[in-house]
C-alpha cells in the first residue's frame, strides 16, 4: 500500500521503513532517499529549518519547493530533537556578552546551567530603624538562653564603674564595687569560665589589679588548677600576668609549679611562650628554673624531677648509653620551638647554651646555620649570649656572614645590651674577613661611637677596638672564655694580625672624634678613661698626636672648667678621676720622647701661661700633675717648665700643700 506525502497529508505511522513517491511527469522531479538520515541523526545540519511548522514527536517531514527550476526535494529525518543542535550554522550573530549585565547562573549537580527567573533577591527592609531593632532582640533571646546570662550582665554592669580611674564615691566606692562583684561570682565556678572569655576576662583582670591580697587569695584558689588553660588562651593568659604581678610570693610559686610538666608545650605555645618567660626569668626560684629546664631534656623528667640535674650532661653522668637518647629528645624539643621562632625566652636560651655545648659537631654545625638568623633574639640573655658566641666560634665563615648582616641593623642597641655585648665582641675577635666586619659592624660602630662611650656597656665594645684582651678594662673571666672558645673556633688569622686590622680601620676616627670634642671626653672620668684607651692605642700605633695633645691642654687650661659633683662645681683639674688619668696620659709619654713624636707634657709646657700657673699653683692636684709632666718629660721639656714656674716663687711658697713643696725643690 502506497502513501503520497503532502503537506499535511496522510495518515500517521509509528515507523516508516520505505517511502515511496510516485514521479511527477510535468516537473520531472526525482527522488532523492537518503537511508543514512533515515538511520542516525546528522551532527551538523544544513540549511535553514522550517520554524513556523509545529515539530513532530517521531517524524518529520521538510519540504521545500524551488521557484526557479519547479524541483522538488523532499528530505526525511527519522528524528529531530526539539532543542538545536550544539553546533549550527546560522545567520545569527550576536555581540560578546556583557559582564554587568549578564544574569546570574545557577549551577545543578551534574554542572549544567540552570537560568531560575523566579527567584529574586530579598528586598532591603524599608525601615531600618525596625530591621535593627527586631535583629538586637533576637540576638539578646540567644543569649538569655545561655547559663549564666543574668550573672554576666551584672557583673559587666559593675565592671562598667569598676573600671574608671576616678569614681564619684572615691576608693570607698571602688572597694563597695569590688566586693558586690566578687561576692557575684566566687565560690560558683564563675571565676574559671569568665577568664576565657573577651568581654568577662577583663573583670578578672580589674579585680586582681583593685582588690585586696586577701579577695586576690580567694581568686587565685580558683583560678590556680586551670592555669594551663588559661596560659593557652587568648584572654586568660592576660589573667595569668596579673596574678603573678599582683599576687603574693606564695600564689607566684603554686602557678609556676602548675606549669610543671608542660613546659616544652607552654613554652612552644605563641600564647603562653611570653608568659612562661616572664615567670621563669622574673619570679621562679632556682630550683624551679631547674625543673622546668629538665622537662626539655626527655620525657623522663616530665612527671619527675632529679635535683642533683643541674646541666644537660648531670642526665648521662653515670650513664653513657643515656647521651644518645637524651641529646635526640633535647634537640627535637629545641626544633620544635625554633621552627616556631620562639626563641625570646630565657628558658629556651638556657637549655639552647647546654645543648651546644654538649652536642655533636655534626649537629652543633645544623644548628647554627638555623640559629644564625635569629642571634639578635637569643643575644638578651646570660645563657643565650653564650650560646650565641658558641654559634660564632663554631660557625662556618658563610654562617658569619649571616650573623653580620643579622647584627648590622641592631649592632648599636645590642653593643649597649648588657649581655648583647659579649656577642658583638666575640664577633669582633673571631672574625677573619675584617673587610666585610669593617663595612657591616665597625662602620656604624664608629659612627655611633658618642653614643656607645656612655654607655656602661657600649664603652666596652669601644675599649675592645684600641685595648682587646686588657685585663684592666675587661674582667679575666670573661677573657678566660674568649680565650678558650677562639682556641676551639674555626678561625684561621692569629688574634694579633685581627686586632692590628681592626684597630687600623677605627682608630684615626676616633682619634678624631678626641680632637673635635675634647670637653665630651673629659665630662667624667668614665669617658676620661676611654680617651686615654684611645689616645694610648694612636700613640704606640704611630699617629701624629701633636693637634690633639694641643686640644686637652687647650681645654684643660681653661679656668671656667668645672665639673658637678655632689651638686657643687669644683675645678675640673681637682676632679680625683680626672686627676689621676691626666697624671697617667702624662706618664705614657716615655716612647715618644724617646721616639721624637709629640707628647702630652710637651704641649702643656708649650701651652701654660701666667693666668694659668696662678690658678694651678693654689691646688695641690694640679701641682702634681705638673710635677709628673716634669718628671716624664726630655730635657728641652724640663728647661720650659723651670723657666715659667721660677716667675711664681713667691707664690709657691706662700703655699703650705705637698705639692707646692715638691715644685720648689725641682725648679730651685
Amino acid at each position: 500500500m502506497k502513501y503520497k506525502v503532502m503537506d499535511g497529508e496522510g495518515p500517521p505511522k509509528k515507523k516508516l521503513k520505505f517511502l515511496k513517491e510516485k514521479p511527477n511527469e510535468e516537473d520531472g522531479a526525482q527522488k532523492n532517499v537518503n537511508k543514512n538520515i533515515l538511520n542516525k541523526e546528522p551532527k551538523f545540519s544544513k540549511g535553514k529549518i522550517d520554524e513556523d511548522r509545529p515539530p513532530k514527536k517521531k517524524l518529520k517531514i521538510l519540504k521545500e519547493k524551488s521557484s526557479e527550476d519547479n524541483q522538488s526535494q523532499i528530505t526525511f529525518n527519522k528524528k529531530i530533537p526539539n532543542k538545536e543542535p550544539k553546533f549550527s550554522k546560522g545567520d545569527k550573530k550576536e555581540g560578546p556578552t556583557h559582564l554587568k549585565k549578564a544574569k546570574p547562573k545557577s549551577f545543578t549537580s551534574k554542572g549544567k546551567i540552570n537560568f531560575d527567573k523566579s527567584k529574586k533577591l530579598p528586598e532591603k527592609p524599608e525601615d531600618w530603624a525596625d530591621f535593627k531593632k527586631k535583629k538586637k532582640e533576637l540576638k539578646q533571646k540567644r543569649k538569655q538562653t545561655k547559663d549564666g546570662f543574668d550573672t554576666i550582665t551584672r557583673a559587666k554592669k559593675l565592671g562598667e564603674d569598676l573600671r574608671r580611674k576616678t569614681l564619684k564615691g572615691g576608693e570607698q566606692r571602688r572597694t563597695q564595687l569590688m566586693n558586690e562583684l566578687h561576692t557575684l561570682l566566687k565560690g560558683k565556678g564563675h571565676y574559671a569560665k569568665f577568664v576565657l572569655a573577651h568581654d568577662t576576662a577583663r573583670l578578672v583582670q580589674w579585680l586582681l589589679k583593685y582588690s585586696t591580697a586577701l579577695v586576690i587569695s580567694q581568686i587565685s584558689k580558683e583560678l590556680i588548677p586551670v592555669t594551663v588553660e588559661m596560659l593557652q588562651s587568648k584572654y586568660g593568659v592576660y589573667c595569668v600576668k596579673r596574678l603573678l604581678k599582683y599576687g603574693s610570693s606564695e600564689i607566684r610559686s603554686q602557678i609556676i609549679d602548675n606549669m610543671l610538666g608542660h613546659a616544652v608545650k607552654l613554652a612552644s605555645h605563641a600564647l603562653s611562650a611570653p608568659v612562661v618567660e616572664y615567670a621563669y626569668s622574673t619570679w621562679a626560684s632556682q630550683i624551679q628554673k631547674q625543673y622546668l629546664v629538665q622537662e626539655f631534656f626527655g620525657d623522663l623528667y616530665k612527671n619527675s624531677k632529679d635535683a642533683n640535674v643541674k646541666h644537660l650532661r648531670d642526665t648521662y653522668k653515670n650513664n653513657d648509653s643515656m647521651k644518645a637518647a637524651t641529646l635526640g629528645a633535647t634537640k627535637s624539643n629545641l626544633m620544635r620551638i625554633l621552627n616556631k621562632s620562639l626563641l625570646d625566652s630565657g628558658l629556651v636560651q638556657t637549655v639552647l647554651c647546654q645543648y651546644l655545648a654538649e652536642c655533636s659537631n655534626d649537629d652543633r654545625s645544623e644548628l647554627i646555620t638555623q640559629l644564625a638568623s635569629h642571634i639578635v633574639v637569643i643575644s638578651n640573655s646570660k645563657d643565650g649570649a653564650r650560646a650565641a658566641m658558641q654559634c660564632i666560634w663554631h660557625g662556618s665563615n658563610k654562617d658569619k656572614k649571616v650573623i653580620m648582616k643579622t647584627l648590622k641593623e641592631h649592632i648599636v642597641d645590642l653593643s649597649k645590651h648588657e649581655h648583647g655585648h659579649c656577642t658583638v665582641i666575640t664577633l669582633l675577635d673571631c672574625t677573619d674577613d675584617t673587610v666585610l666586619l669593617h663595612k657591616t659592624i665597625l662602620a656604624d660602630i664608629l659612627k655611633n661611637a658618642k653614643d656607645l662611650a656612655v654607655n656602661e656597656w657600649g664603652r666596652k665594645v669601644l675599649l675592645w677596638l684600641v685595648a682587646p684582651g686588657d685585663s684592666k678594662i675587661f674582667h679575666p673571666v670573661f677573657l678566660n672564655e674568649l680565650n678558650q672558645g677562639r682556641e676551639s673556633s674555626t678561625s684561621k688569622k692569629t688574634s694579633d694580625i685581627r686586632r692590628k686590622e681592626i684597630l687600623g680601620y677605627s682608630i684615626s676616627c676616633l682619634l678624631k672624634l678626641i680632637e673635635d670634642d675634647v670637653q665630651f671626653w673629659l665630662s667624667n672620668a668614665s669617658l676620661a678613661t676611654e680617651m686615654t684607651a684611645i689616645l694610648q692605642a694612636g700613640s704606640a700605633n704611630g699617629k701624629d698626636m701633636r693637634n690633639i695633645y694641643d686640644s686637652i691642654v687647650g681645654f684643660i687650661s681653661n679656668p671656667n672648667w668645672k665639673i658637678k659633683l655632689d651638686d657643687e662645681d669644683i675645678l675640673g683639674i681637682e676632679h680625683a678621676g680626672l686627676h689621676m688619668l691626666l697624671k697617667k696620659l702624662a706618664k705614657q709619654e716615655t716612647n715618644n720622647i724617646e721616639s721624637g713624636h709629640a707628647s702630652f707634657s710637651a704641649s702643656l709646657a708649650k701651652n701654660l701661661n701666667d693666668e694659668m700657673l696662678k690658678l694651678w699653683l693654689k691646688h695641690n692636684r694640679s701641682c702634681f700633675i705638673l710635677i709628673t709632666a716634669y718628671e716624664n718629660s726630655s730635657e728641652g721639656t724640663q728647661d720650659i717648665l723651670k723657666n715659667k714656674l721660677r716667675k711664681h716663687q713667691n707664690l709657691l711658697k706662700k703655699q703650705d700643700t705637698p705639692g707646692s713643696k715638691i715644685i720648689l725643690k725641682k725648679i730651685l
